[in-house]
């Protein structure tokens, strides 16, 4: 009787905590739903179904359209198609990690400013929010497309995880979106020159900060953002033992995309090597670098001792443009070989 008692109890506590935690849900969803509308977006679902009793809570779509028109005061087109997407989780997850919020089926993104299309085609993405302002994420495999003005570029990341952060009433200079991003491998990673790589171990981290005009205009208004802060860029090439690691650091200012990036390279001979072996990618140099670069790589394999120290220089970015210091490299070489 009074394990009766007991599981009575329970079973009765659940079913409480179930129907407010649902209430909760569906408050959440409509206060979402309704802000998206008052920013523009056209929001089209199927009706929620409610499960998880007695195991956790959750609201499930079985489809979700959304778009936004481009329009003066909001210049971008947007779109989300998805299916199979729930909102609640079990009562571990619930408890760990505030509202989780999972896309099982298909998802499809979309997004053009200024004629350039980024396109967005993933399936398992996690996302856990926190607070508004504070959100995690992953997903096994993530394929983006670039197309319009830029060349037309395809590439896969595969294990993505992060956390985005975000502060739409940041005062001018303050960061007003935030990334930080990690995946196990990018496969087909655009380079200059039309060239692709593969890379593994990668890592972002990236600021946005507000602009003078960001009050009251939406996160994906690039209007709204004054400077592009490149903390942390690197990854391993796939072809090359995972000591090597490439990263690039900087600031940029925006719209213009005016700034210096800094370069640095570890163990970096092999990937030089390798790249003044490939005639394609050699074609692209301009002789003065070639020369530069093959000296360079002469130098460091004469003296063992550099075979540890990283490779430094810095890339001015004009109109979004890197152009390559050669100056900067013969510098480097005609001198004692110190990395900056």
């Amino acid at each position: 009787m009074v394990l009766i008692a007991v599981l009575a109890i329970s079973a009765a506590l659940d079913t409480v905590c179930w129907f407010q935690t649902i209430h909760r849900l569906e408050t959440t969803a409509r206060t979402a739903m309704t802000a998206a509308r008052e920013n523009g977006w056209t929001v089209e679902t199927t009706p929620s179904h409610r499960g998880g009793w007695p195991f956790g809570a959750w609201l499930v779509f079985d489809r979700l359209n959304s778009t936004h028109p481009a329009s003066p005061t909001s210049p971008y087109d947007a779109g989300w198609a998805g299916e199979r997407i729930y909102l609640g989780g079990s009562w571990i997850s619930l408890l760990q990690s505030g509202l989780p919020l999972s896309l099982t089926g298909h998802q499809a993104m979309r997004l053009v400013v200024n004629e350039d299309v980024l396109t967005a085609l993933m399936t398992g993405l996690e996302i856990h929010i926190r607070n508004p302002e504070n959100l995690s994420f992953s997903a096994p495999q993530l394929q983006l497309a670039f197309s319009g003005k830029w060349p037309d570029r395809q590439f896969s990341i595969h294990t993505l995880s992060g956390r985005l952060i975000q502060s739409v009433a940041a005062r001018p200079d303050d960061t007003r979106l935030g990334l930080i991003a990690n995946a196990v491998a990018v496969n087909g990673f655009p380079l200059p020159y039309g060239f692709s790589s593969n890379l593994h171990n990668t890592h972002l981290a990236i600021a946005l900060t507000a602009s003078q005009s960001s009050p009251g205009r939406s996160l994906l208004d690039p209007t709204s953002y004054g400077r592009l802060i490149l903390q942390d860029a690197s990854a391993s090439p796939a072809s090359t033992s995972k000591d090597n690691r490439i990263a690039l650091t900087g600031t940029l200012t925006l719209p213009e995309q005016n700034g210096t990036l800094t370069l640095t390279m570890t163990r970096w001979q092999e990937l030089a090597t390798r790249l003044l072996d490939r005639p394609e990618i050699e074609s692209h140099l301009a002789p003065d670098l070639q020369a530069t670069l093959q000296k360079l790589v002469q130098k460091a394999s004469a003296t063992p001792a550099l075979k540890d120290h990283p490779f430094s220089m810095s890339l001015p970015i004009v109109n979004g443009r890197i152009l390559p210091d050669a100056q900067a490299v013969s510098a480097l070489v005609g001198n004692s070989f110190q990395s900056p």
